[in-house]
């Protein structure tokens, strides 16, 4: 399996010839709307991706964004998987509702060799959900955006069992998402093989320093390392 991290909460995941895209932020929308800086350019082009699957947690700019969306629903068959606010945004923007389903919080769905087991999340999109996922006996953990809770840890812990081959984290500690230390203890809590950071380097006003997260992990026993944009990891 290789995993591409194309920034944010932003990743290609490939296996076997099939292609998941989660999360992906590839256009200039946030800054034309919010104003927020873009810090480098898209790690890849919308038009040259051709998913079998789309998974978006949330419905927020960054991960739901039509300007993304649009051109890769369009040249492709994928299926577009979320929660509730991402399937009713999803209708808003004409999508054929024979392409959307909507996922809930420990209910696996099997797509196109995917295993897609939503998790809790605590963010200001109340539908929020994290992704288990699994394929070809790999277990992956994405947080998506979420704030830090104990009882909320647990949660997750139950539905990802003993065995994680990666989880990767949001840390940026801003707009309602864990920051680097609250990170670290999640991570440490699902002692996955590796873990690595997310959701920052994305805007000027909203980004943290990975190294302060494995620096924090590093000092609770966990193995995390940082992935640069559009850099690429093999499982």
């Amino acid at each position: 399996m290789k995993i591409t991290w194309i920034g944010q909460g932003g990743y290609l995941v490939e296996s076997e010839g099939r292609q998941l895209v989660l999360d992906p932020y590839l256009s200039d929308s946030v800054t034309k709307k919010f104003g927020l800086r873009r810090l480098a350019p898209p790690a890849v082009d919308a038009k040259d991706l051709k998913p079998d699957v789309i998974f978006i947690t949330h419905d927020h700019l960054d991960h739901f964004d039509p300007d993304t969306l649009q051109p890769m629903m369009s040249q492709s068959a994928a299926q577009l998987l979320g929660p509730q606010s991402v399937i009713t945004h999803g209708r808003q923007m004409g999508f054929d509702d024979k392409r959307l389903t909507i996922v809930k919080i420990g209910e696996p769905v099997h797509v196109a060799g995917f295993i897609f087991t939503p998790t809790p999340a605590m963010h200001s999109d109340p539908y929020s959900v994290g992704l288990l996922l699994g394929t070809d006996g790999k277990r992956i953990y994405f947080s998506g955006d979420t704030l830090y809770d104990a009882e909320l840890v647990e949660k997750v812990c139950a539905l990802t069992g003993d065995r994680l081959d990666a989880a990767f984290v949001c840390m940026n500690g801003q707009l309602n998402n864990m920051n680097s230390k609250e990170a670290a203890r999640f991570a440490a809590r699902l002692r996955p093989a590796m873990t690595i950071p997310m959701h920052y380097g994305m805007f000027e006003e909203n980004t943290a320093d990975p190294g302060d997260f494995v620096n924090d992990c590093r000092k609770l026993g966990i193995c995390a390392s940082v992935l640069e944009t559009g850099g690429s990891i093999e499982i």
